[in-house]
């Protein structure tokens, strides 16, 4: 199948931006050589492991409402000593404008606002570092402490994956860019809920030179980079399961656990094996109707759509009570942390190769 030129040059751009930042040398020869379609904003196919799935986990918003304000009845409380907080925040992605077909298949009936599976994403985060053992965060507006954590590696074995392509290693997102200057594969990292710390937070080696001790835990080892990136191991942490005390009970949460009906959660881990966030998402898709409000977490979250333009392009909306207007669906980043900041690096960076319009804020 012939790639038309366009899409081939968006991602030539992100392959040489993603270069630029890092300050690495760029041969003009990838431009023909490494370039494969790829939309940041949306979910592409994911290679690798297949241990911890988390639909839309490789996903961005797109033009989301920014408020770092936490939503009303929501919490961030302090940790000991004061100096650090655990924040409730809300991420919004992969919302759009739907209308149900007809029984002649045509659209038909009022537009709705549809929310794909794991388009929904409450985080509890930390405002900066990390939470010890033994600290105290909130979850769904309770006091909860970390009593325990189990931290294992896991290992992705004989893959590939394409140049601007996205796999899932732990609970870490890895996307291959093209070659590096020393042959080997560049890539870009977050963390399944966004925290992204800096370009290139992980080291990879070329088979049979893997040192006896790596300076993180996510590193992988590799045979050949070009149009296809071939690995024989990718190795990252993730957070098996952790143990909190919780409304005066203890809780277990594994990884990719049920912590509401249709609603899983997943401890995020950070290179070393750090707690930096408790995510929620949603597993299957959910439809909101304008002048109807939808009730989560046991109320927790309130969400309403208001009205919905003719042309489909303004949305008026509200969380909790608090009213926001979102662009073509109600994508949001609400609240701060260590999840919000990375996700917004992330559109930063996008923002300024695709010239993106700069995300709307609300007061």
């Amino acid at each position: 199948m012939r790639i038309p030129r366009r899409r081939q040059n968006g991602f030539w751009i992100v392959g040489f931006f993603s270069v630029v930042m890092m300050g690495l040398p760029v041969s003009p020869a990838l431009a023909d050589t490494f370039s494969l379609p790829f939309d940041p904003f949306m979910s592409a196919e994911s290679f690798g492991c297949k241990h911890l799935l988390v639909p839309g986990a490789e996903s961005l918003p797109r033009n989301p409402v920014v408020d770092p304000r936490v939503l009303p009845g929501w919490k961030s409380l302090p940790m000991k000593g004061g100096k650090n907080r655990t924040i409730e925040s809300l991420v919004i992605k992969g919302s759009m404008v739907v209308r149900v077909k007809g029984a002649d298949g045509r659209p038909s009936g009022d537009p709705r606002i549809l929310i794909p599976a794991g388009g929904l994403v409450y985080d509890a985060t930390p405002l900066e570092t990390h939470l010890p053992v033994g600290d105290r965060g909130v979850i769904f507006g309770h006091r909860a402490q970390l009593l325990s954590k189990n931290v294992q590696e896991e290992t992705c074995r004989q893959f590939s994956v394409l140049a601007g392509r996205s796999f899932s290693v732990g609970d870490q997102v890895v996307t291959y860019l093209a070659p590096g200057p020393k042959g080997g594969p560049m890539v870009l990292w977050r963390t399944l809920d966004g925290v992204s710390i800096r370009p290139h937070p992980l080291t990879e080696y070329p088979v049979g030179q893997v040192p006896a001790r790596t300076p993180t835990r996510i590193f992988g080892v590799y045979t050949h980079a070009g149009q296809i990136a071939e690995y024989v191991t990718f190795s990252a942490p993730i957070i098996v399961r952790e143990r909190w005390r919780l409304q005066g009970k203890n809780r277990d949460v594994s990884a990719n656990s049920e912590w509401f009906p249709h609603f899983r959660a997943v401890p995020i881990s950070c290179p070393i094996g750090h707690h930096i966030g408790l995510m929620v998402y949603n597993e299957k898709p959910l439809l909101l109707s304008p002048g109807k409000v939808l009730s989560l977490y046991d109320g927790y979250l309130k969400i309403k759509i208001s009205k919905i333009s003719s042309d489909a392009s303004a949305v008026n909306f509200s969380l909790n009570g608090r009213a926001y207007t979102g662009r073509h669906g109600i994508d949001s980043l609400i609240g701060e942390g260590r999840a919000i900041d990375g996700i917004k690096n992330s559109l930063d960076q996008v923002g300024k190769i695709f010239h993106s319009p700069t995300p709307s804020k609300e007061s």
